[in-house]
């Protein structure tokens, strides 16, 4: 049989249908055809493209800031029961740090009683700061010892109590500002301790008086017992000297030659525990941020009288 001036032979004696050949050339030709086409575009498009992006070639693009809220930071049942801590008592621990989850922005617009009034602004950029820091370290002490970091862990609820006795000593101070009238120091306060002043943070941050961390954490002690008890064995257990190198990477095996070093004995419930305890100072920051709160709103009513 001969088909464009082809002769094809039979196969195993059967002479295969003239048309049936037809449609099986049409059929890998289609096939062929498609495949050509989809190589020759991608190299088309790829030549297309040659020298797009060289010019933001190396540049990380920015990551848009989230506007919407977070996971929220809390203490799980599991971990808090093994420590031996009782979970009720956690459990009203985490329904404050989700209280004051619902209170943090991530962008705080200057508009409203805000734009009318330069130290309610101060203020609300304090809380808000502030908020955002001591969740963060809430968070990442947390996330620390998860990842079998004592060390780490411990240095940020240390500096969760830091963090929390200045709140609390902010607070104190400025609510018997209020209660004096003394409304234009309470501005001056603010500017003074709270770094909102024109001309950069940084700039005005190294103008500022340094803060008093012992005295603040006494002073949190008094208000809260216990604050100073757990913030020495923090810093005891986080400080590069003998406790600190030996409680948390203790020669477990010394030999003449030799020393083997584990982290293992201080991720054990005591550790965790203090870390629960520093947490703890959350509760009366939270009653803080509310009363400064309120004080933003005094100082709003009272400068746009």
């Amino acid at each position: 049989m001969d088909i464009f001036g082809f002769e094809i032979p039979p196969i195993f004696g059967i002479q295969i249908p003239k048309l049936a050949i037809v449609i099986a050339m049409g059929i890998f030709g289609y096939y062929v055809a498609t495949f050509i086409l989809r190589v020759g575009m991608s190299g088309f498009a790829g030549m297309a493209s040659i020298g797009s992006g060289s010019k933001s070639e190396g540049v990380k693009p920015r990551r848009k800031a989230s506007t919407t809220a977070s996971a929220s930071v809390a203490f799980e049942r599991g971990i808090v029961v093994a420590s031996g801590a009782d979970w009720e008592d956690i459990q009203a621990l985490n329904a404050v740090l989700e209280t004051l989850e619902g209170r943090k922005k991530a962008t705080l617009l200057r508009q409203g009683e805000l734009q009318a009034s330069k130290g309610a602004w101060w203020l609300a950029l304090f809380e808000q700061a502030i908020l955002h820091r001591i969740l963060v370290l809430v968070s990442g002490a947390l996330t620390l010892w998860d990842a079998r970091n004592p060390v780490g862990a411990a240095l940020s609820a240390r500096s969760l109590l830091e963090s929390g006795a200045v709140v609390l000593q902010i607070e104190r101070q400025l609510s018997q500002l209020a209660a004096s009238g003394k409304l234009a120091d309470v501005d001056a306060y603010v500017a003074d301790r709270a770094f909102s002043q024109p001309g950069g943070w940084f700039e005005q941050a190294r103008k500022t008086r340094p803060v008093d961390v012992p005295n603040a954490i006494d002073e949190a002690d008094r208000a809260s017992p216990g604050v100073r008890f757990c913030y020495d064995r923090l810093s005891e257990f986080a400080s590069p000297e003998a406790i600190g190198q030996h409680a948390v990477f203790g020669a477990i095996d010394k030999t003449g030659s030799s020393a083997e070093f584990r982290d293992d004995e201080s991720l054990d419930p005591s550790t965790f525990r203090l870390i629960l305890d520093a947490a703890r100072i959350i509760v009366p920051v939270a009653a803080a941020l509310e009363a400064i709160d309120a004080l933003v709103r005094k100082v709003v009513a009272v400068e746009t009288v």
